[in-house]
């Protein structure tokens, strides 16, 4: 992926095309939550296709999906807990950074990290492993996805608080 564009002498992009502050790393978290729900469908088209679960069993389709809302309301609780903050710290970091490659890295770093504690600090090691990689995919995706928008939308002149 190539650099953020330049527009000033430090080499950074536009202000209103950079991923700092509380509005765009919201941002972030919504697209997060987008790359999460997502995942959460693949997961049980995925099930109800490979178990075909029968109204009889002790997990069918309706269990299953409630199953997956379960998981995918941690995940959102999670992305705004953790995530939130966890974004306005890294984007804070990374602010003097030009290299959007390294932005989207940090993030994915920092969802690793914050899906592993979460499993770690419940005692579940094993599922840390999970968790660290959703959190990686997601941040580093969603963050990606809103430095490409921002700079999409900055060449446009079009407002990104909006």
């Amino acid at each position: 992926m190539p650099d953020v564009p330049t527009d000033t002498p430090t080499g950074l992009a536009p202000d209103d095309a950079r991923v700092v502050g509380a509005r765009p790393v919201l941002e972030v978290c919504a697209r997060a939550a987008v790359i999460l729900l997502v995942g959460a469908v693949v997961l049980y088209v995925g099930y109800v296709v490979v178990e075909r679960p029968a109204p009889g069993d002790a997990i069918d389709a309706g269990t299953a999906a409630g199953i997956v809302a379960l998981m995918y309301g941690l995940h959102l609780a999670a992305l705004l807990v953790l995530g939130w903050p966890g974004g306005l710290l890294t984007a804070h970091l990374m602010r003097h950074d030009a290299s959007e490659a390294r932005h989207v890295a940090a993030f994915a770093l920092a969802g690793a990290v914050l899906g592993a504690a979460v499993l770690l600090v419940a005692g579940l090691a094993g599922a840390a492993v999970v968790w660290a990689v959703v959190g990686a995919v997601s941040a580093g995706g969603a963050r990606a996805w809103t430095g490409h928008a921002r700079r999409r939308r900055a060449a446009r002149g079009a407002p990104t608080e909006a």
